[in-house]
């Protein structure tokens, strides 16, 4: 599969999750299958003035390639300035949010409050363009509620300015994310467009995967809260596309080696304070198949340090 000049492995991707898909977080998932990462969103005024969180938010390495950044943000010529700032710091793509449902970005006008406005996105998308050598790829819903339906203008606004390819996922910004998703809006998508089209919303086994590429005749499936503890579902999905059967399920050692691998990488790019906050969390993901994951979360709440967390680690995984 092809976004641009960006060849693609397999049509797998790792949808952006905010407060999740950082460096670690995302070459855990490459190296687990999936053929795309991206970043979380990123307000693109941050971005343009290289603020000091959303420079750590955006640090990347080439072996994570190819790898997207995702900015947000109603401002035309803001957004061409984040991603210039994109480029330069070597990601292979760029991705405009016009879809995160959270209030206070809604109130600002921007992510999902754009997909009643795709004239303006069209305007965005076209800025953006302009400005970098690299894909411009968006990121969508099937539009503000339920009541209308907008992600076909969207996408055709965006083709004509120039975008590369368009992620669409199967819920309405009202929605967010409670209730199931639509995929059905993602078939409507793909007729209408030439993009490469990419799918998302309601993926959390390897199965799901490969029934929404059949169901909908889309080019790709985004993996979001599916791989939270369970990077093993692009191996998984890869595999039932290939034809090549079901692979085992992950032994717990596997499971305590690629949690303790998230987590070492979470204490180099945080350090330590940070990152001990992040770990009930992050590493609770991996717990949910242990016998005990109750004693583990309690034991984790008492870590002070990396050393201590990978010898309880050992403990419970072995």
């Amino acid at each position: 599969m092809k976004i641009g000049t960006i060849t693609l492995s397999n049509r797998l991707t790792l949808a952006p999750m905010e407060e999740h898909t950082n460096f670690p977080f995302r070459l855990l998932m490459k190296q687990a299958g999936a053929g795309l990462v991206v970043t979380e969103r990123i307000d693109a005024a941050d971005v343009a003035r290289r603020d000091r969180r959303a420079m750590r938010l955006l640090y990347t390495q080439p072996s994570e390639s190819p790898r997207a950044a995702q900015i947000s943000g109603a401002d035309p010529e803001v957004m061409a300035a984040a991603a210039l700032v994109v480029a330069e710091l070597g990601f292979n793509l760029v991705d405009l949010n016009f879809e995160c449902p959270i209030r206070r970005l809604l109130a600002r006008g921007e992510g999902g409050a754009l997909m009643a406005s795709p004239e303006q996105i069209g305007k965005i998308v076209d800025a953006v363009v302009r400005a970098v050598a690299i894909p411009v790829t968006i990121k969508i819903r099937s539009g503000p509620d339920a009541d209308r339906e907008t992600a076909v203008e969207v996408t055709q606004r965006a083709e004509e300015s120039g975008a590369a390819a368009v992620s669409v996922h199967a819920r309405s910004v009202e929605q967010a994310y409670v209730g199931g998703p639509d995929w059905s809006v993602l078939t409507r998508v793909k007729q209408a467009t030439c993009l490469p089209v990419i799918g998302g919303g309601g993926i959390r086994e390897a199965d799901d995967a490969v029934r929404m590429l059949a169901e909908t005749g889309i080019d790709a499936v985004a993996i979001g809260r599916g791989c939270l503890g369970n990077p093993w579902i692009f191996r998984q999905a890869r595999a039932l596309l290939s034809g090549g059967g079901r692979i085992a399920p992950p032994t717990p050692a596997e499971r305590g080696r690629l949690m303790l691998q998230l987590i070492e990488g979470e204490f180099r790019l945080y350090g330590q304070p940070l990152a001990l906050r992040r770990l009930p969390r992050m590493s609770g993901y991996f717990a949910h198949t242990l016998p005990d994951a109750a004693s583990f979360r309690d034991a984790v709440r008492q870590v002070k340090n990396l050393p201590q967390f990978r010898r309880t680690v050992r403990h419970y995984f072995g």
